[in-house]
């Protein structure tokens, strides 16, 4: 994590070494960390179909990783952005309740429907 924060923490302030927040003695906190995109020509460096391979290699290792306690599963990048897009596009977006009551109540001044 400090060699991907130490590369872009210049470019956008993001913490760095000591400074970052540990998300797993606080795993609701927000993240602190940056992050730096590159794009590449993947053809300038090998074949293509090599390129998959290697990554097929390399998520397999991930997923079959240890596991630190009372966790299931490791995600991979966007897996989790996935899986909550397509459970919301299914079953809505969740309201916590005060905002639910909040909105209810100015729809109830505006002479609106109040929400579902």
């Amino acid at each position: 994590m400090v060699g991907g924060s130490a590369t872009c923490q210049p470019l956008n302030q993001a913490a760095f070494g000591r400074d970052i927040a540990d998300f797993l003695k606080h795993p609701d906190a927000p993240t602190n960390t940056g992050q730096s995109i590159l794009a590449v020509r993947v053809d300038a460096f090998c074949p293509v179909e090599v390129f998959k391979r290697n990554v097929d290699v390399a998520v397999r290792a991930i997923r079959e990783a240890q596991r630190l306690p009372g966790f299931d599963s490791i995600w991979l990048p966007g897996e989790q952005s996935h899986t909550k897009r397509v459970e919301r596009l299914v079953l809505g977006i969740p309201i916590p309740p005060t905002l639910h009551k909040n909105l209810d109540e100015l729809a109830g001044e505006l002479g609106i429907d109040p929400i579902m």
